[in-house]
């Protein structure tokens, strides 16, 4: 138990006017406050520093969405050309067959021909071998119409 000469003895608490100094609960309020005012602007930091952020990626999504539509812009040029040209190559598809094919028939023709004259050539060689060799005009005119066969289609 407590005597009332134990708290008599204790030291009275000091007057705050007179120290300049708050008291306990002024020195309370004051830390609460601070406290506050620290969190508030603390808060208020992050806000900021989160809407620099968001500026920030907009401006380059913003610049991102731009190249990536010049790009496909361009991209799809290139494919409508593409596409085009590849039309095109379809179409002329049959022609370059015809060439082929005709280039194949003149090829045949040449050696057809080739072919003929030589057989005339040899055929010519037994008739003369038959009659018994004349002389020597006769070879000339066989010369002049194996060439004259060959250049006749």
């Amino acid at each position: 138990m407590v005597r009332s000469s134990d708290i008599s003895s204790e030291k009275p608490l000091p007057n705050p006017e007179a120290t300049g100094r708050p008291g306990t609960s002024g020195t309370e309020l004051n830390l609460r406050a601070n406290r506050e005012k620290a969190s508030t602007a603390f808060q208020r930091a992050q806000r900021a520093e989160q809407a620099y952020r968001a500026r920030r990626q907009a401006t380059n999504a913003r610049r991102d969405v731009q190249a990536a539509k010049e790009h496909f812009s361009e991209g799809f040029k290139q494919l409508r050309l593409g596409m085009g040209c590849a039309v095109r190559v379809v179409k002329a598809v049959p022609a370059v067959f015809r060439e082929k094919r005709e280039g194949r028939r003149e090829k045949a023709e040449v050696r057809k021909r080739e072919r003929s004259a030589e057989k005339k050539r040899i055929l010519e060689e037994k008739i003369k071998k038959a009659e018994g060799g004349g002389g020597e005009e006769e070879p000339a005119a066989a010369a002049e119409e194996e060439e004259s066969a060959v250049g006749v289609v």
